[in-house]
């Protein structure tokens, strides 16, 4: 079962799959139809996925409006109350689909954080994903660049590096086993920083 499947037009897809990475990378599981796929996905899976998945995510364009497949997915989403909608340029949107909430990510304006927020709700009940509030912060899912993990990992570098600098001056650390420290500190200091900037390869692509 994935959390959103994603309902667009094909001739989209350039456009279309910047975003889903970055959905992806914020840990949230999508389906959708790749027109790229060597075998044709058939009809009845794709309404097995739109009715299994969580949320039904539509992105509006002026080649979604006329896409019959768009508007039916994107009613399906309605009746189940699961329907989130994204204006990816300036289209009008068809009735009933234009009196409901939608965020606008056309070139002019990228509202993120709504969407997110109505895709929290959907998915996850206003929750973050796998959130348990027991753990705070640390609830955050750990997909690769997850903001509060890689937050988490740098302090504990910083840390590292504090701690092993102070043993040395107190001569509780030799020369040998300080740069086995050190060595283990910039390790995961290069690892925290590749995630990062992985995270904001995606966000950079979806945000174009």
């Amino acid at each position: 079962m994935a959390d959103i499947f994603v309902s667009y037009s094909r001739l989209d897809q350039d456009r279309a799959q910047p975003l889903i990475e970055r959905l992806s990378s914020l840990g949230y599981s999508v389906w959708w139809d790749k027109r790229a796929q060597t075998t044709p996905v058939s009809r009845a899976e794709i309404e097995h996925q739109l009715a299994e998945a969580r949320c039904v995510l539509t992105l509006w364009s002026s080649r979604a409006r006329n896409a019959i497949s768009v508007c039916a997915e994107s009613a399906y989403g309605l009746d189940e109350d699961k329907l989130v909608q994204v204006r990816l340029d300036n289209v009008a949107l068809p009735p009933p689909f234009n009196a409901l909430p939608v965020s606008d990510l056309s070139a002019s304006r990228t509202e993120w954080g709504p969407l997110e927020h109505a895709l929290s709700q959907k998915t996850r009940g206003g929750e973050a994903q796998g959130h348990d509030a027991r753990w705070g912060m640390l609830s955050t899912p750990a997909a690769a660049g997850a903001p509060a993990l890689v937050t988490i990992a740098c302090c504990a570098v910083l840390l590292a590096y504090l701690i092993a600098i102070g043993a040395a001056f107190g001569g509780l650390m030799n020369i040998d086993q300080l740069q086995l420290t050190m060595t283990g500190v910039i390790t995961v200091g290069a690892i925290c920083a590749m995630l990062s900037a992985a995270r904001l390869f995606a966000i950079g692509r979806a945000e174009r």
